[in-house]
């Protein structure tokens, strides 16, 4: 009887070969190279998205939405408003929302950085509200916050409210102007220097006071 020939199985072409402790160190240095460089781009890009006016207008709108979110807060308090005026507490948080989100963008981009979920919010921000990258689209916005604290001022004695509307209104109006290129950058100088001369502190970072 005849038998089957039978043939003997190759040796496989792939071999493992050991990684070097030396090479798998340069791939590793490559990686951690090339991460922090997308990482320092991603946010490179985010600084170019963000339109941002002088440092003093950029403090000014910081501090307004500021006072505008402290104002709102407080009112937010009162639970019993809650009850008697549903809507009424409804447009105090929704201020309270707004007033917050404005105050990302007039921020360095260094302080958002350091949060991680404010650094977050800002970007949904960015991609669902891309007008608030523009000074001119955050005027809008500052102006129609101020509208909002209109609709609570009945009367003269809500100073509260008219007091967040117009410092709102003020703001706005000053990004629009600085948006379009009517308001002067030496104007804006000039508000610092006059500034810096009451506060007898350097608000610009320029080393002079008042100069």
């Amino acid at each position: 009887s005849s038998s089957a020939h039978v043939v003997p199985a190759r040796p496989s072409a792939a071999r493992h070969i050991p990684r070097h402790p030396l090479l798998a160190a340069m791939v590793g240095g490559a990686t951690a190279a090339l991460s922090g460089a997308s990482a320092g781009f991603k946010e490179g890009m985010k600084d170019c998205d963000i339109e941002q006016g002088p440092s003093f207008l950029r403090f000014l709108g910081f501090i307004t939405a500021f006072a505008s979110l402290v104002c709102a807060v407080y009112k937010l308090t009162g639970i019993m408003s809650a009850i008697g005026h549903p809507v009424m507490y409804l447009l105090y948080a929704y201020i309270a929302v707004f007033a917050a989100s404005t105050m990302l963008f007039e921020a360095k981009h260094e302080w958002i950085e350091k949060i991680s979920f404010l650094s977050k919010y800002q970007d949904m921000l960015i991609k669902h509200c891309s007008f608030l990258t523009l000074m001119g689209g955050r005027g809008v916005f500052y102006i129609f916050q101020a509208t909002l604290w209109l609709t609570f001022s009945d009367s003269l004695g809500e100073i509260i409210y008219i007091a967040c509307a117009s410092a709102m209104g003020f703001i706005g109006l000053l990004h629009v102007l600085a948006h379009v290129g009517i308001m002067p950058s030496h104007l804006a100088s000039k508000a610092v220097a006059s500034f810096e001369k009451i506060s007898n502190k350097d608000l610009d970072g320029d080393g002079k006071v008042g100069a």
